[in-house]
């Protein structure tokens, strides 16, 4: 045969499109996954009084018999103001979180050697009882070293320069250590899993062997003095990382381990699950604590913006993150404690983490076989200082912010990366039972995708061989991604070949995520296959409701299996099967065997928020902030003097003390809307720019009798700002780009007799951190040495409106 031109230029074509075909094709084998867990071989699990029991095998935890995922967010009660503790938990509850979990700063509690300090924003027992009451359990991390950017990593000054050993078995040392963790138990007592209390868990030191702090006695220049054991100098190192030395001390650091354990027990402090710091071969109690694992994408203690891994699908079970680690990994299950929901920064390195990159971590991190999730921080906060006397670690980190870039900010102010979270939350609130027993399956073709490769799909399943969950999502740090199109993605189960899309192929745009089920059984509801998220699941009146989500560039459909009866929705037969056809971008609601299905799109679902006790739940549905509290919820909302809101299962009558309520008209049978209007309210403050740098706030009429919150919010670009009242440093903002907000409550008597300052400073030509911001916000700076840019200040008002179901 001839080859012409012509016909070499249409080989060419046929040959690309081939090979641009396979690539959006995918396929993956579930059929031969071992699930094999192994039970009774750790130190760990327990009973309270009720006859509630927590067990741990090698792969999930188990309550009352029932696997179950825990949602971990980390808030430090000693950096927020004790009397607004109520409504910050209730606003993590709403984000779907279901344990909190919090440091115990030995320096802060003992400042004065033998004087210790439980009172105010110190109380612990206190924070531990508004836990309880929302309904929320604790990991209560206990040192005696933290660290969490705390001055000496959470040691006493005083210990300074004495001839003790911290970190070890040195005798002088535990004597003390002995003393605060009996000081710890006292302050407790009663509120243990065991005495039907929330503390479901207790970390012992952190990052043991691994990592440490500077001494807060330091001068500059000089070599940075540790807190740490003499003999551990040698293996230590700033910040989260691998160790590829490993650690020729381990056998005394197991001993310490073991012993700071005992320790808390003696003092009472008895947990079904203790925790210990896992990655980078830190040192565990062997097989009497779970190794809990972490993954910081946007770190400030290394040098540099290279795309990370930890948005790779990876048997994370087997191959933990910042491995090699020092424990059998088939011993344990895999629990991560911190994974970057945010970022501290310093002077020079400042990395600005996009609430975007929260979600994509998550299902990545689910999708590879993690069976509890911890975000650090989820709250943020204000490190207490003493008059001027700081309890930041220092070495060019906030004096006092502890924002961290978190969901929920350092003033209570809820970020972009709180709404997208509580997809995967709620998920594995409702779901999480039915998940943690699947073992990660990883596409045959997954180890040769690299951070750089944005083209490749992200995918993995978790599965039992026939039953499982679809993961994939399309973000990665540092990198900009493009929709990923006409994708398929054959999964072969032992009941045959599951199709992602049944017809047709998808989309998965830039930065989106996805987890799909198949052949699961919900509620009694046979699914083959879902191109919808789970969300959550609850009853009322003893009606079965499930909610998902539609995922944007994705057809939403539900395969029944059989031959099935729907009402209130398209369905169609397809190879013997019912397909519940959803219009997509849309509300959709129907009815299996008197099972109710709400599907929202995801931009709805990222505005959703489950209230109310068992059988007597609904969801509802806001711009603003949902806090349930006990047969009523509130609506916190900014600039919003009405807010709108609906619910599922309709609510027949819904009032207020606070606002007029209004009912609307739904044309979705089931739900109902309303809306409540309050009175428009003044900041009653004053903001005057004195010069280009400086801004006096007067705030001697604030009222917030009216309104929750009033905050002002500097968009600029700068070197940092501070803030300043009575002489002393409130809070500070090293620039990130990101606007800098303050919220006045906490401020509101001392604002009544005195003035707050705020003062920039400009950014200069030669700054270390350029390097680290979005070019887009670095200035021209031509032939200047500097920059300063202050835009109008906004001041904002928070509603806070309580609404009854009646």
């Amino acid at each position: 045969m001839k080859i012409t031109k012509f016909n070499a230029i249409i080989g060419v074509f046929l040959f690309v499109s081939v090979s641009l075909s396979a690539q959006n094709n995918y396929s993956i084998d579930i059929t031969k996954v071992k699930t094999d867990v192994k039970r009774g071989h750790l130190d760990l699990g327990g009973s309270n009084a009720k006859g509630d029991k927590i067990e741990v095998n090698s792969f999930y935890l188990e309550r009352n018999g029932k696997p179950f995922i825990p949602v971990i967010g980390e808030f430090h009660f000693s950096r927020y103001p004790h009397q607004y503790w109520d409504e910050q938990l209730k606003k993590m509850k709403a984000g779907g979180i279901t344990v909190v979990a919090t440091y115990v700063f030995w320096n802060m509690h003992e400042f004065k050697e033998g004087k210790f300090d439980w009172t105010a924003d110190l109380n612990v027992r206190k924070f531990t009882e508004l836990c309880a009451k929302n309904g929320l359990e604790v990991i209560m991390r206990i040192g005696p070293f933290a660290h969490g950017e705390i001055r000496n990593g959470g040691l006493p000054d005083w210990l300074y320069g004495r001839p003790i050993d911290v970190r070890s078995n040195d005798q002088v040392y535990l004597y003390y250590v002995n003393r605060l963790y009996q000081e710890i138990g006292k302050q407790l007592k009663g509120l243990l899993f065991k005495d039907n209390g929330p503390i479901i868990g207790v970390q012992l030191e952190n990052e043991y062997q691994h990592s440490t702090a500077p001494w807060g006695f330091t001068y500059q220049d000089a070599p940075k003095e540790r807190t740490v054991a003499g003999r551990d100098k040698k293996i230590i190192q700033d910040g989260v990382g691998v160790n590829t030395m490993g650690n020729e001390f381990a056998d005394v650091g197991k001993d310490h381990m073991k012993t700071l354990k005992k320790l808390a027990i003696d003092a009472g402090l008895v947990a079904p699950i203790y925790t210990a710091t896992g990655w980078g071969y830190a040192t565990i109690v062997e097989k009497g604590s779970i190794p809990v694992m972490a993954g910081y994408a946007y770190p400030f203690w290394t040098a540099g913006n290279s795309p990370s891994p930890f948005y790779l699908f990876k048997n994370i079970h087997q191959q933990p993150d910042y491995a090699p680690v020092s424990y059998d990994v088939n011993l344990y299950p895999s629990l991560a404690a911190e994974l970057g929901t945010g970022m501290a920064v310093t002077y020079s390195r400042r990395p600005r983490v996009l609430g975007e990159s929260f979600l994509p971590m998550m299902v990545r991190t689910v999708g590879s076989g993690t069976n509890g999730l911890g975000f650090y921080m989820y709250h943020g906060g204000t490190t207490p200082s003493i008059g001027n006397y700081f309890f930041t670690e220092g070495a060019g980190l906030h004096n006092k912010s502890y924002d961290y870039q978190a969901p929920i900010g350092e003033f209570g102010n809820v970020s972009s990366g709180y709404y997208p979270l509580k997809l995967m939350n709620y998920f594995l609130k409702s779901y999480g039972n039915d998940l943690a027993p699947l073992y990660p399956i990883l596409p045959s073709t997954n180890d040769s995708i690299k951070a750089t490769d944005t083209s490749t799909l992200r995918y993995a399943v978790r599965g039992d061989g026939d039953k499982g969950y679809l993961f994939m999502h399309n973000f990665q740090d540092h990198l900009e991604t493009k929709d990923l199109k006409d994708l398929k993605i054959d999964i072969a189960t032992q009941s045959g070949a599951i199709t992602f899309p049944q017809t047709g192929t998808f989309t998965l745009k830039s930065g989106s995520s996805a987890i799909f089920p198949f052949n699961v059984n919900y509620d009694g509801i046979a699914i083959r296959m879902a191109t919808v998220q789970p969300f959550c699941r609850f009853t009322n009146t003893n009606k079965k409701y499930n909610v998902m989500v539609s995922i944007d560039g994705i057809a939403p459909e539900i395969v029944l299996k059989g031959i099935v009866k729907v009402n209130g929705i398209k369905t169609l037969i397809r190879n013997g099967n019912t397909v519940v056809v959803c219009a997509a971008g849309k509300t959709n609601t129907f009815e299996i065997n008197d099972v109710s299905f709400l599907v929202l799109p995801k931009s709805e679902a990222e505005k959703a928020y489950l209230i109310g006790e068992n059988n007597n739940q609904k969801l509802v549905v806001s711009e603003a902030v949902v806090l349930d509290d006990t047969g009523k919820i509130t609506l916190v909302s900014n600039n919003q003097e009405q807010i709108d809101f609906y619910t599922f299962p309709a609510s027949a009558n819904v009032t207020s003390v606070d606002g007029k309520v209004t009912k609307g008209k739904s044309a979705i049978k089931n739900i109902s809307t309303w809306k409540v209007s309050v009175p428009k309210a003044a900041a009653g403050i004053q903001l005057i720019q004195a010069d280009n740098s400086h801004f006096v706030l007067k705030a001697g009429s604030l009222d917030l009798s009216k309104v929750n919150d009033v905050f002002i919010t500097f968009d600029y670009r700068g070197d940092r700002g501070i803030c300043m009242m009575n002489g002393e440093l409130q809070t500070d903002d090293l620039y990130t780009s990101k606007p800098w907000t303050i919220g006045l409550k906490r401020y509101q008597e001392a604002l009544k007799t005195t003035d707050m300052y705020f003062y920039f400073m400009p950014m200069q030509k030669d700054a270390p951190y350029l390097s680290y911001l979005d070019k887009k916000v670095v200035p021209d700076f031509s032939d200047k040495k500097s920059f300063l840019e202050v835009k109008q200040p906004q001041i904002s008002v928070e509603y806070k409106v309580d609404v009854e179901f009646k």
